[in-house]
């Protein structure tokens, strides 16, 4: 039996790393008009954005979470965006983001997962204690290699410095592990 359960992802100070992404990034269609908004209009600006913002968890990135058979179904809604601001890269006005992030539903064997909860009563609770006992166990420093984000199709991520978490979300897991 497999139970859905949902990671909230988010990444700050993340940016295109890749010479492609950057040069892609300003041959889209709606490039000027995004960074005329992020030097004009925040809100506006994240409202575009957020069209063209898309997230992913690749599962084969936490490969305990392979080995075991967890799969990512979808995102959640979309794309959380703030903070936009511009920075150039390789002379090339980039839009970049103090955060962003995504809810992600993934599903895994209910045999994995009970192993982070505790059973009170016939409830069952998740035990961070026991999920970061079960990370230790299985060499995983987190979750947050699986998540990504694009820009239309330009990844965003960190190198060098910045944030990239991912936790559980304990309401979402309860919720579907005791249904």
């Amino acid at each position: 039996m497999n139970i859905k359960l949902k990671l909230e992802g988010y990444l700050k100070g993340g940016y295109p790393v890749f010479e492609e992404d950057i040069d892609m990034i300003s041959e889209l269609d709606f490039y000027d008009e995004l960074i005329d908004l992020i030097s004009n209009s925040e809100e506006e600006a994240i409202d575009l954005a957020s069209k063209h913002f898309t997230a992913d968890y690749l599962i084969d990135e936490v490969a305990i979470l392979e080995q075991k058979g967890f799969k990512f179904l979808e995102t959640e809604g979309s794309v959380f965006l703030n903070g936009p601001f511009i920075e150039e890269l390789n002379g090339v006005k980039i839009p970049l983001f103090r955060w962003i992030g995504a809810g992600f539903i993934l599903e895994g064997p209910k045999e994995t997962i009970s192993n982070w909860m505790d059973n009170e009563g016939g409830i069952y609770k998740f035990n961070k204690g026991l999920f970061d006992d079960w990370k230790d166990d299985n060499d995983v420093w987190g979750l947050q290699d699986g998540c990504r984000y694009y820009l239309a199709d330009a990844n965003y991520d960190l190198e060098g410095f910045g944030d990239n978490g991912c936790i559980i979300d304990k309401e979402f897991l309860e919720k579907s592990f005791n249904n």
